[in-house]
């Protein structure tokens, strides 16, 4: 009986300090990327993603679709401000899942075709 209490207690123990992800508070807001080399700007609501980029004003419009609390596809709509040929891009999806919340701090995975990453944000507001 002792070592099934003890048991118990220690499950309740490491339970308890498991971090809980906070998906929610991140659904909608300002973002930027934790990594200074991808100078973004990310505004998302519901429905609607904007990133736009700092040095070169680039932006890219996603529309967001939530699967889960902690999962989302976005789906290119539109380019602007760039001097290429982007029509091949419209219409992709790149599936996103929240792997981590901490504060306004947020840790991604991304899959789409052409990519296979890992990224964090911080919310700014």
């Amino acid at each position: 009986m002792k070592k099934l209490l003890t048991f118990i207690l220690l499950l309740l123990t490491l339970s308890s300090c498991a971090q809980e992800k906070n998906c929610a508070e991140f659904k909608t807001g300002k973002f930027k990327y934790v990594d200074e080399k991808l100078p973004f700007e990310i505004i998302r609501n519901d429905t609607l993603q904007i990133e736009r980029n700092l040095k070169t004003s680039v932006e890219i419009h996603t529309s967001v679709e939530w699967k889960s609390e902690c999962e989302y596809i976005l789906t290119y709509k539109k380019i602007l401000n760039i001097n290429r040929d982007v029509s091949d891009i419209i219409g992709k999806q790149i599936f996103v899942n929240i792997l981590e919340t901490d504060g306004n701090k947020i840790k991604v995975q991304e899959k789409s075709d052409a990519i296979d990453d890992e990224l964090e944000f911080i919310k700014t507001e």
